[in-house]
């Protein structure tokens, strides 16, 4: 491993394995970065929580659901507790651990923990940051949003795609709200 690029955010190393030097010389690159989570919380009005925020990386503003880095010293369940409070204000009494995967297998190593909360209910002292929008969005507008392209966060899908494979049910019909 050779450190070739470092941010606060990631670092990028060249790693050697032999089948990958044996063709052509060729130095191979992954991207190391925290691992990460992702929340899919729902309100007791049937809602779900979307932050929109800009991305330098797409240059735009996207929606997606509250995620973000895993803290040194915190487990996953801690740090989706804490992301879903600093971006939306809500809270869950119970976030559900659903499922761990990787994002882009061929570049990045983190891992990416993914949680499902209901109710969640929002801290009345919260004050937003100015450059996160709270979007609650119910059910039948978020899948508008996903088949015209306007959310784009595969992650996400795959995560709302578990909740309902773990929960037996759609995510809006686990009995609260």
């Amino acid at each position: 491993k050779k450190p070739v690029f470092e941010t606060e955010w990631f670092n990028v190393e060249e790693v050697s394995y032999d089948y990958f030097n044996a063709r052509n010389g060729k130095p191979y690159y992954r991207i190391n970065s925290p691992d990460g989570i992702i929340v899919l919380a729902i309100t007791r009005e049937d809602e779900i929580l979307l932050v929109r925020q800009f991305r330098p990386a797409l240059g735009k503003y996207t929606l997606e659901f509250p995620a973000g880095n895993i803290d040194a010293g915190e487990t996953p369940a801690e740090a989706a507790g804490r992301e879903l409070h600093e971006e939306t204000g809500y809270s869950c009494e119970t976030l559900k651990y659903l499922s761990a995967g990787r994002l882009m297998l061929n570049r990045h190593n983190c891992l990416l923990y993914g949680f499902f909360g209901k109710p969640a209910t929002k801290d009345p002292t919260f004050v937003p940051r100015e450059h996160i929008e709270i979007i609650p969005v119910s059910f039948v507008e978020f899948k508008k949003l996903v088949l015209d392209g306007t959310f784009e966060q595969s992650a996400a899908l795959a995560l709302f795609a578990l909740a309902e494979w773990k929960l037996q049910q759609s995510p809006h019909q686990t009995g609260v709200g």
